[in-house]
Formats: structure tokens, sequence, C-alpha cells
């Protein structure tokens, strides 16, 4: 995605850190007897109301998240970690409700074209070749590693850091280390890594994949068909998201966001539409997950980055869009 659009991703993952954090403050984690969609379906947290919500609307949050969906997804970046303490409650709210929760860390800076690393100020230093910053990043993804997530992510969309091929060599052997490590203490845990499908095949990237087999588990990718172009003239081949499988034909493969904006030059029509045909363009592709962008649309973002606000199924007051009717509606997918 452009710059902009990944600086507007940022603000929607800060805003998570205050998602988190109202978590715990509320002391509205509650154990409850729920079970959620036997399907790969799954979500992004995001209350209705965003960023103005409730404890209502969190509760309610996960309760659709398990009505359309087996898991919930949650990104964090390095840069900006918060505490422990957040990751258990979030976690423990999703399986409450029979929820799968994904972790992911994001060490790669979201602003000046993804092309840096984002490494805390308190680690002095700047490069994934400095041997603070490996140590530092390792130590982390242990952190993470022992709440024992169903999935942990060592980072997302890596192919936009072959910008900059010294750091991006220098991440692909920390991220082999990393893999190492978590292994070594927490041998069960699914470790993966995203990259951006609509980058890596505009630009032909996928040489790089067989570069990253033995520092992950499963494979995953991010996809917004319509941020590129105009959205009425996007084409979306049946194969677009099956065709993973010509460049990973055996290894384990997931979608970790997934999201089309309702906002015009698009549609509510346009958007439903492409996640009906969710299993027609996933069909043989053996995926693990599917994730969804965004549960509810938000009201964070203005001027050009403001179709981002729509990329929900739900509107920001919580009716429902055709969009969730049409995810609703699907048959199991496995």
């Amino acid at each position: 995605m452009a710059r902009e659009d990944r600086d507007a991703v940022k603000l929607h993952r800060f805003a998570a850190v205050i998602f988190a954090t109202i978590l715990i403050a509320s002391g509205s984690v509650e154990m409850i007897s729920a079970s959620a969609k036997n399907t790969i379906i799954g979500v992004a947290l995001s209350p209705a109301h965003f960023p103005h919500f409730s404890d209502r609307d969190i509760d309610q949050c996960f309760d659709q998240a398990a009505q359309i969906g087996s898991h919930v997804i949650w990104i964090v970046e390095w840069e900006s970690l918060p505490p422990t303490s957040y990751f258990n409650a979030v976690q423990e709210k999703a399986r409450s409700h029979g929820l799968k929760f994904q972790l992911w860390l994001s060490p790669i800076a979201l602003m000046g074209g993804r092309k840096n690393p984002a490494v805390p100020k308190s680690i002095g230093g700047n490069s994934f070749g400095d041997a603070k910053v490996r140590l530092a990043y390792i130590e982390k993804v242990l952190e993470l590693a022992s709440l024992k997530p169903d999935y942990l992510g060592l980072a997302t969309e890596v192919n936009f850091l072959a910008q900059n091929p010294p750091e991006f060599a220098s991440f692909v052997s920390l991220a082999h280390e990393a893999y190492d490590a978590i292994k070594k203490k927490y041998p069960a845990q699914t470790v993966t890594t995203s990259f951006q499908w609509e980058v890596m095949t505009a630009q032909h990237q996928f040489a790089m994949l067989p570069q990253f087999a033995g520092s992950l588990d499963v494979y995953s990718f991010t996809s917004y068909p319509d941020a590129f172009g105009d959205p009425s003239k996007v084409k979306v081949p049946p194969d677009y998201y099956s065709s993973v499988r010509k460049y990973l034909p055996t290894q384990r493969v997931g979608f970790s966001e997934i999201g089309w904006s309702s906002a015009a030059p698009s549609n509510e029509d346009q958007q439903a539409g492409f996640f009906a045909r969710m299993p027609e363009l996933t069909a043989g592709a053996r995926l693990e997950f599917v994730t969804l962008a965004l549960l509810h649309d938000v009201s964070l973002f203005t001027g050009d980055l403001e179709r981002l606000n729509h990329v929900g199924i739900r509107t920001i007051d919580d009716a429902p869009k055709k969009s969730w009717d049409a995810i609703a509606k699907l048959p199991e997918l496995h």
C-alpha cells in the first residue's frame, strides 16, 4: 500500500493499544462458555463506535467475531508495545468466546515507505544488523511466545523491506535466529510472517519466499485489492488467492489481513460481492486462516485516507452492512 495508507494503518494499530487498555481498566474479561464458528474466517478486533466505544461494544465485538469466525488477530508495533498484561486480557477474552488468538509483532516502520526498522529507542540501535537490536528482538519474541498464542507473527509485510537490501538481508537472518530460539524453548509454538500480496504479485517478488523457509511454519499474506487504483476497474480473477499455490505448493499458508472499502468510488455492493466470492477465490488453496481487516467501520481517518474508515463489514454504529450478510452466509470454509 502507499505510504499514506500505511500511516493510516499505524493509527489503527495504535488505537488497538487503547482498546486493550480499556479491556484492562473495565475489567470486562469474563470467562464464559462459548464456541466460535468452525471456519477459517476470522477478524481483527474493532468494536462499534470506535474510537469512542463502550464496555458493551467490546463484549458485542467478541460475540460478533464468534458468530462469523474462528479467530481474532492483534498486530502490535515493536517500537510502542503495551504491557504484557494487555495481551493476556485480549487473549483471555478471545478464548472465553471460543476464539483462537493470533499475536503479531511488527518491527518494520510503517512510515517512510516501509523500508526501515522500527526499533524501540531504549535499545540504542536502528538496524537489524546491530547486535543489540537482534538480541532485544529475540528476547521480545520469546516473551510473546511465552503467552502461547495460537499463532505468533514475527513481522508484517516484510516484502516492503526489500526496498532496503541490507536491512532485508539482516532481517532474513534475524528471523531464522528468532525462529530457532522460539522452537528451542517453545517447540509447539506456530510461527508466521506476512507478505503484502498485491505488491508481491505486481513486482514479481516470489523469489524471496524460499529465503524464509526454516524461519516460519506458516506463510501469511495481506491483501487490499481495491487500494491500488480505481476499485471499479480492479480485476479479481477466480484464482486470486488460490494462485499462491503456484509458488508455495506444499507449505502452510494463510491470509492475515483482507480488506475492501465500501466507500466511494466503491460501495457496499462491491464490497459484499468481493467477500461473497471467498469460497471461489480460496478454492483449493488449503488456507489455514482468512482474516478480515476490520469488523466495524471506524472514525479515524480524514482526507485521502477516509476510505479506510469503511473497510469494516458492519457500520461504526453497529448496523450490518451487506458484507456482514455475505460473510455470515458463507459456508464453513476449511
